[in-house]
C-alpha cells in the first residue's frame, strides 16, 4: 500500500493506494471508521486500482477548523473533490460512505464510472416538519464541549473497534493514554437533512451502473429500499447473509460481487 496525501482548500486528506491494472476505485468509509476498513477487501481485489481515503476528521486526515462542520451534505463536497483529483473512477462506499457516494455520483456523473454500495443507498432522511427541531438540536449539541475518551491500554482501546485492522489509523496516544483520532465534532447532529423526495431525485440522476449490497443483519433494511431501488436507471441488488460490516467479516464474498459487477459493467 502506498500512502498519499492531497490538499484541497487548505485541508489535508490522507489515505493509501494499491495500484492495479483494473478499474480505478475510490473507496469511502463509514462513520467513525477510516481508510483501513477496506484493507481486507483489497486482498481479494487484485486487479483493482484501489484508492482508500480517510474522510475529514477521521483517521489521519486533518480536522476541520472551527466553525467547520461534518454534516452529511458538507462532506459530499470532499468526495467530489477527490473524484476531481482521482477520477473518472468507480466509487465503493460503505454505510455513510455509500450515502455520500450516492449523492456525489449524481452531482458529477462525468467523473463517476460506477458505484458499489455496501449496506447503503442514499443517506438518512428526516421529514420536512422536523426541520426546525433538528436545527435547534444541532445548535445545542454544537454549544457543548466534545471531549475525547481515553483508554489506559492499547488493548482496551482496540476492543472498542469494529475490527483490529482499523487500529493503525484510529488510535493515537498522549500523556493521558490512548484515544481515537477522529475529531469528536463528527458526532454532532446535522443541522439539516435532505428529504426522502430529494434523495430519490439524486438517485434518479445517477447515470452509471449501481450495485447495492444489502446484508441480512445490516442497517439498509431500515431504509425505504424498494422505493429507492426503483429510482436507479442501472441498479443491481445483491442480497447477502451477514452484518453491517460484512466487508470486514467476509471480504472474499463481498469482493467477488464487486469484481463481477465492475468487469461486466466495464466490458
Amino acid at each position: 500500500m502506498h500512502p498519499f496525501e492531497v490538499e484541497f482548500d487548505g485541508l489535508v486528506l490522507r489515505g493509501w493506494r494499491r495500484p492495479g491494472s483494473g478499474p480505478r476505485c475510490l473507496a469511502v468509509h463509514g462513520w467513525l471508521d477510516n481508510a483501513n476498513t477496506f484493507l481486507p477487501l483489497a486482498e481479494h481485489l487484485p486487479e483493482v486500482d484501489l484508492i482508500s481515503v480517510d474522510l475529514p476528521g477521521h483517521g489521519r486526515s486533518a480536522h476541520l477548523p472551527h466553525p467547520g462542520t461534518y454534516h452529511f451534505i458538507d462532506t459530499v463536497y470532499w468526495v467530489i473533490k477527490l473524484l476531481q483529483h482521482w477520477g473518472p473512477a468507480w466509487l465503493i462506499g460503505h454505510s455513510l460512505g455509500g450515502g455520500l457516494s450516492s449523492i456525489a455520483g449524481a452531482v458529477v456523473p462525468e467523473l463517476t464510472k460506477g458505484i458499489i454500495l455496501l449496506d447503503a443507498l442514499g443517506p438518512i432522511t428526516s421529514p420536512e416538519a422536523e426541520a426546525p427541531q433538528l436545527f435547534r438540536r444541532s445548535l445545542e449539541a454544537q454549544a457543548k464541549s466534545f471531549k475525547r475518551r481515553y483508554y489506559a491500554t492499547y488493548e482496551e482501546a482496540v476492543q472498542r473497534l469494529q475490527h483490529p485492522v482499523l487500529a493503525e489509523r484510529s488510535l493515537q496516544q498522549d500523556a493521558n493514554g490512548f484515544y481515537y483520532a477522529y475529531d469528536p465534532r463528527v458526532k454532532a447532529i446535522s443541522r439539516i437533512r435532505i428529504t426522502e423526495s430529494q434523495v430519490r431525485a439524486y438517485l434518479q440522476a445517477l447515470q452509471c451502473p449501481v450495485q447495492v449490497q444489502i446484508y441480512s443483519q445490516g442497517i439498509l433494511n431500515q431504509f425505504p429500499l424498494q422505493e429507492r431501488l426503483q429510482c436507479l436507471q442501472h441498479g443491481q441488488l445483491v442480497e447477502l447473509e451477514g452484518g453491517h460490516h460484512l466487508h470486514l467479516d467476509r471480504p472474499a464474498l463481498v469482493a467477488s460481487h464487486i469484481l463481477a459487477h465492475t468487469r461486466v459493467s466495464s466490458a
